[in-house]
């Protein structure tokens, strides 16, 4: 799987969710540790978002800034920071957060949607992400026929001709429109290669694609293709199968 964020992005999500700390506690607990002057400005400029929660014995503050999202643990009495990953020996999983997704930032990122079955999904694609185009071949039937698909077009800046696909996908008219062109590039079409957007168009999808990236980094993704449930819970898409 590509990887678009930091390293040290959140690899999952859980069921449930944590209780949010306050702006004020956090701040408190990130002036306990060594990254914090790193923080200060960019956190008073809004630059960098934080949230957090209490868990197990550690507080684990999310920073997020607009090269990615970064996880802190930082012990109860606050002696220790750990930049990393904390694994639970019982479960052998990561210890992660499960913040509260803002379904408003997501929904607003959703670009279309397909599919006539009847549960929800979500998927974070890039239509020259190989990956994508793997899912679509294996599983072209399953979600058209078993799901109702909600697109999150996320172009890769390391793929070249990612947005100029996306632009030729967002042209279409509605829905059905969009669908059809997202699957023919997946595919292997080049009539991407024909399509050049006026000025208004390219601001106007340039703007789509704005939202999309906030989706993509509100659920969590860590690259393409990434699928989420109605929840917002993280599937593994070898795993989409009947209803």
């Amino acid at each position: 799987m590509k990887k678009f964020l930091l390293p040290l992005l959140i690899a999952g999500t859980l069921f449930g969710a944590d209780k949010l700390l306050t702006n004020q506690e956090l701040n408190n607990i990130l002036k306990a540790t060594p990254v914090y002057p790193q923080l200060e400005n960019a956190i008073k400029k809004g630059e960098a978002k934080i949230k957090g929660t209490k868990k197990d014995g550690f507080y684990l503050i999310e920073v997020s800034t607009p090269r990615g999202k970064a996880l802190l643990y930082v012990t109860a009495d606050k002696k220790y920071t750990i930049l990393g990953q904390v694994i639970d020996n019982k479960t052998k999983k990561p210890l992660l957060p499960n913040f509260p997704k803002n379904a408003e930032i997501i929904n607003k990122g959703v670009m279309f949607t397909f599919g006539k079955g009847d549960k929800d999904i979500y998927l974070v694609t890039d239509p020259e992400c190989p990956y994508c185009r793997l899912m679509e071949k294996e599983k072209k039937e399953v979600l058209k026929n078993n799901y109702r698909v909600h697109v999150i077009l996320m172009p890769l800046s390391f793929h070249k001709n990612a947005k100029a696909m996306s632009y030729y996908i967002l042209a279409g008219k509605n829905n059905e429109e969009r669908a059809k062109r997202l699957q023919e590039v997946l595919s292997g079409s080049n009539k991407w290669k024909n399509y050049t957007p006026t000025k208004e168009e390219k601001a106007k999808f340039d703007k789509e694609l704005q939202n999309a990236k906030k989706a993509a980094i509100e659920l969590g993704a860590q690259g393409t293709p990434s699928v989420y449930d109605k929840n917002f819970n993280s599937i593994s898409w070898p795993n989409l199968g009947g209803k």
